[in-house]
């Protein structure tokens, strides 16, 4: 029974290690992706000689709060199911996750403060990068927020699980999505800040 039980505990670590080396070459990917657009950016400013140069909207200074917070939640969150406070991690969850939609309604009011600065979607070079770098992002955004519904509801369902949250016990697969899902929103959320200084620095 002892050498089942390990057996069973060492093919469940192999899994999750195989799991988060597939999520660290996804990051690997996207940051990739953001690094050569935003360089690409650059090559374009230079070469530009109308370059428009415009503020930022204020806007986007409220994402920037709405993806830092939202990954406090996400922290707190997980911290909270480790130490088997089910009913505060899933409020943590959600909240982080109503977060995350305030985050993309923010992205859409600064797209609707750019379209009044006569910066629309495409025409002008300077704000096409704008809004090809932000819903790039976005789509990413939204892959994290179907990933949590899922595990919200999940968890949600699983509350009176007789064998683990019902008996006040964790289970380790929900703590692995959990973990995985965490390090995924930080990673977007960090990725936000990075395009937020870009945008800053590189539009004023």
């Amino acid at each position: 029974m002892n050498n089942t039980y390990q057996s069973n505990l060492v093919s469940v670590k192999e899994k999750h290690t195989a799991q988060r080396l597939i999520l660290y070459i996804a990051m690997a990917s996207i940051t990739m992706f953001f690094a050569v657009t935003t360089s690409a950016l650059l090559v374009k400013k230079a070469d530009v000689l109308n370059w428009a140069q415009f503020p930022l909207p204020s806007v986007f200074i409220l994402s920037t709060v709405f993806a830092v917070t939202s990954s406090v939640g996400f922290f707190f969150s997980y911290k909270c199911y480790k130490e088997q406070k089910f009913s505060t991690s899933r409020w943590a969850l959600f909240v982080s996750g109503l977060l995350g939609v305030a985050f993309l309604l923010s992205q859409f009011m600064g797209f609707e403060s750019l379209k009044a600065m006569g910066l629309p979607l495409t025409g002008n070079v300077a704000g096409s990068f704008i809004y090809f770098l932000a819903i790039a992002h976005g789509a990413h955004i939204i892959g994290g927020l179907l990933a949590l519904t899922v595990t919200l509801v999940n968890a949600y369902v699983a509350r009176n699980d007789v064998h683990f949250e019902g008996a006040g016990n964790l289970n380790i697969k929900r703590l692995f999505s959990l973990e995985i899902l965490t390090s995924y929103w930080h990673f977007v959320n960090v990725l936000w800040v990075y395009l937020f200084l870009f945008f800053y620095f590189n539009y004023q």
